[in-house]
């Protein structure tokens, strides 16, 4: 008896247990969900607006965190393109204010540097840095020449003195004050004349009078003596060639002085003949003779240059041109009166020149694209100008036989058939 009344009260409490479980697992949950609301997520435009009112107190951190926030849940609406704008636009606002403190970190480290060694180079370098931090990073000229005016006055002998005149007349050169930035630049090559910085304030000298200040002859002439001074007082300098090759240039386009130009550029080839700037000034000086329309003087100076660089790669394109010159814009009739009447000799001197540098191309450069053209011109001028059909043929055979693949086979080819 007594074990069954355990037996039924064992299975009583089996069945509650049970009961109870089904009860917190399926009908608590539904009464949670029927009796409490789901919270309602703030609508997207408020989010922004919201934000944005972050960014207008200078709360970018916030802004940016609650930003970031609404993205990763709402990538896809239509407000996140202009969310994801407003998150650059904070990070770049962050890294900013942190980059500013930074730089004010820095000049504030100076600022120790200079109070505690005011007169050595450590507070020149110092002071000067200051100038270099707000001219660069903080893009404040007006704080940054305060230093580099304090640098110069406190520090007169040293090499950053010399730099922050050099940044003076660059800063008043950018801001237009070319007057300022010259009497800059003017002390530093007077003061500072054994530093390649001196050069440079000279060049930048030349440049204002040449290309920013009002044009004419006070301008022109001030630019020249900025050249000369260069030229004269830094003769080793590793930039007079191309300072030179400047003057030269200035002499013609903006003076007109074709002779001193002439005499500039010759100045390049006899002072630094293996230099770059050489080859540069020799066909310089053909150029200035092609336009004056002396051939003749264009002829004797593309001579020199394939004397002077015979290992060039135009060189057979040089010796080619110095025949063409003396075969067409060369070539001469003298005028004789016989019985009354005007003839015109062709005199066969240049023409004979023209042969000689042709024959000479071929011979140096026979793989040369200009080697079946030149035999066709010594042909021609055989043939037509000095009447020897004879040794034409062998020319124009010599095209046929050497160069199949040229353009001038055909009427090589065409030419020798009719002769032979």
């Amino acid at each position: 008896m007594r074990n069954l009344k355990r037996k039924f009260i064992d299975n009583f409490k089996s069945a509650f247990i049970f009961s109870l479980s089904l009860y917190l697992l399926y009908a608590v949950p539904q009464l949670n969900a029927a009796g409490a609301k789901a919270p309602t997520a703030a609508p997207p435009a408020a989010v922004l607006a919201e934000a944005k009112k972050y960014i207008a107190s200078n709360e970018h951190e916030k802004a940016l965190e609650m930003m970031k926030s609404f993205v990763e849940e709402h990538g896809g609406s239509e407000t996140a393109a202009e969310v994801y704008i407003q998150i650059a636009k904070c990070e770049k606002e962050i890294y900013e204010k942190k980059r500013l403190v930074m730089v004010n970190n820095v000049i504030k480290a100076y600022e120790q540097i200079i109070e505690k060694y005011p007169y050595s180079d450590l507070g020149a370098e110092a002071c000067f840095q200051i100038g270099q931090f707000y001219e660069k990073e903080l893009k404040n000229n007006e704080e940054a020449l305060k230093y580099y005016d304090k640098c110069v006055v406190e520090y007169p002998v040293t090499a950053y003195a010399a730099s922050s005149l050099y940044r003076t007349g660059q800063i008043n050169e950018a801001e237009g004050y070319y007057d300022m930035a010259i009497i800059a630049y003017e002390r530093l090559s007077r003061d500072f004349s054994k530093y390649q910085i001196a050069v440079e304030s000279l060049l930048r000298i030349k440049d204002i009078y040449a290309t920013k200040m009002e044009p004419g002859s006070k301008t022109l002439d001030k630019s020249l003596e900025a050249y000369h001074d260069v030229i004269n007082n830094y003769p080793q300098n590793k930039k007079t060639p191309e300072i030179l090759m400047e003057l030269a240039k200035f002499y013609k386009d903006k003076k007109g002085d074709a002779h001193n130009a002439i005499k500039t550029y010759q100045q390049v080839i006899e002072r630094f003949p293996q230099d770059k700037n050489a080859y540069e000034a020799y066909m310089s000086i053909a150029k200035i003779h092609e336009e004056n329309k002396d051939y003749k003087s264009v002829a004797d100076t593309y001579n020199k240059i394939y004397e002077a660089f015979s290992d060039h790669q135009n060189a057979d394109k040089m010796l080619f041109d110095i025949a063409m010159i003396y075969e067409t814009n060369l070539r001469e009739y003298k005028k004789k009166r016989i019985e009354g009447k005007t003839y015109f000799k062709l005199e066969k001197n240049n023409l004979n020149e023209a042969v000689k540098y042709y024959t000479r191309l071929v011979d140096t450069f026979p793989q040369s694209k200009y080697a079946p053209a030149a035999l066709m011109k010594i042909g021609n001028i055989l043939n037509t100008d000095m009447a020897n059909g004879l040794e034409a043929r062998f020319m124009y055979k010599a095209v046929v036989d050497k160069y199949p693949d040229s353009k001038e086979y055909a009427g090589a080819l065409e030419l020798y058939n009719k002769m032979r």
